[in-house]
């Protein structure tokens, strides 16, 4: 059981080699083993057509970054690794990934749009 009381500690975020159980290590793995193909995932999954591909084009190289970390992150965990297990590091990549992840959406959504009202544009003229 979770103890809330712990989570406003310092102490908490900052132990070297945390102990107990680590209740969402297979969810952490799965996830960061997906921040690290979803360039791939999104071009495979997005429209079949030029402006997609131009939209996406260089938008994911930081993911395979965060995914890279957060494996080795969640993998030192698992085998107890001081200082590389730190609860604070763990979190920080997984916060950070969420919010590139959620930012690169919008902002691939905004150039998407963008590419095709101006190619509208240009087909009207």
């Amino acid at each position: 059981m979770i103890d809330f009381t712990k989570l406003a500690s310092a102490n908490y975020f900052l132990d070297k080699n945390p102990g107990g159980d680590f209740l969402f290590g297979y969810g952490l793995l799965l996830f960061f083993i997906f921040i690290l193909f979803i360039g791939s995932i999104t071009k495979k999954i997005g429209p079949k057509n030029k402006y997609f591909k131009k939209s996406v084009r260089k938008q994911f190289g930081k993911f395979i970054v965060l995914g890279v970390c957060g494996l080795i992150l969640v993998l030192s965990r698992f085998s107890a690794v001081p200082f590389f297990s730190m609860r604070l590091f763990l979190y920080f990549v997984f916060l950070l990934s969420l919010i590139l992840l959620i930012t690169t959406f919008f902002s691939i959504a905004k150039m998407y749009k963008k590419r095709l009202n101006s190619v509208e544009r240009e087909k009207t003229k």
